[in-house]
Order: structure tokens, then C-alpha cells, then sequence
């Protein structure tokens, strides 16, 4: 294999190692969204948790750091589970499906960050072979060269003139 070939088998795992980065960095911040919705959760359970205190006053997210002051009149949670389908929770409820929700992702991101590992190993290896590959051909030129032998691939580390009269030999035996 060439130079140029080892380079785009390292572009291409690169290209790819780099697509899974990407990924990896939306996971990240789905799992901190989520570690904040959670959180918030929590407090709002934990401030609405006596009966006596029906009406707590929060900031509400509106998105984008929007934020409105808004009366919290029960605890129960909407969610919407897809198709503008929107269901009742508990927030104990909640709080479990965000947690589900947060073990996915951090398995997804690990299973990303093996990959992305597996794919500079690879990396590594192509450059180590193109390495080898690249010094095993300047030194057998650079011996052709020293010592004068016909064939520019012989690899042999024989003295000088073992070399040219082996070589030598198989031309007069032709």
C-alpha cells in the first residue's frame, strides 16, 4: 500500500472519529438538560411536598433562558410522549423516566467514546504500518543505492559484496 493510500484510511477514520465527537458532545448536553429538568423536578416535589403550601411560587422555563414567575398549584406533571400526545405524572413518575432516559444516553456516550477509542487505535496502527512501510523503502533504496544492487527491493543485510555477487549470480545464470 502507498503513502496516499494509509492517508485516506486515516482521513476517512478521522472523518468518521470526528462525526462521533459531535455526537457525543449533543449527548453531553441532552444528559445536562436533563440533569437540570431532573433537578428542578426534585425541588418542585420537595417545595410542594406539604399539603399546607399549595400555591409555590417558581420561575418557569419557557426556553431559550426565558423565564416567568408562575404559581404552582399541583404537583403533577405533563408530558408530552410523542405526537402532542400529553399524559399526567407524578413527579416520582417523572423523575424515573428522566432517569431511564439518563442511563440511554450515558450508554449511548460510552459506547460512542469505545468507538471513538477503537478508531484511534486503527489510526494508529495505519500510521505505524505506513511508518514501517515508508523507512523499510528508503532503506532498501538507500542500500540498492550503497551498494549498487540491481534489485532496488532487496531488504538483505549482507555485507557489500555478498550482496552484488548474489545478485550478480542470478543475472549470468539468466
Amino acid at each position: 500500500m502507498n503513502q496516499q493510500e494509509y492517508f485516506m484510511q486515516v482521513q476517512m477514520l478521522g472523518q468518521e472519529a470526528e462525526k462521533l465527537e459531535q455526537q457525543m458532545q449533543i449527548m453531553e448536553q441532552q444528559i445536562n438538560e436533563l440533569t437540570a429538568v431532573r433537578e428542578s423536578i426534585v425541588a418542585i416535589k420537595e417545595s410542594n411536598s406539604d399539603e399546607k403550601e399549595k400555591n409555590t411560587e417558581i420561575l418557569a422555563n419557557l426556553g431559550k433562558g426565558i423565564f416567568v414567575k408562575a404559581d404552582l398549584k399541583e404537583k403533577n406533571l405533563y408530558i408530552n410522549i410523542g405526537k402532542d400526545v400529553i399524559v399526567k405524572k407524578s413527579p416520582e413518575d417523572t423523575i424515573k423516566i428522566i432517569d431511564q432516559q439518563l442511563e440511554k444516553l450515558s450508554a449511548g456516550k460510552e459506547s460512542l467514546m469505545e468507538r471513538i477509542q477503537q478508531l484511534q487505535i486503527e489510526m494508529n496502527n495505519i500510521l505505524q504500518r505506513a511508518r514501517k512501510e515508508e523507512e523499510s523503502s528508503r532503506n532498501s533504496h538507500q542500500h540498492a543505492q550503497e551498494h549498487h544492487c540491481e534489485d532496488e527491493e532487496c531488504e538483505c543485510e549482507e555485507p557489500c559484496e555478498e550482496c552484488e555477487c548474489e545478485h550478480e549470480k542470478k543475472g549470468k545464470k539468466k
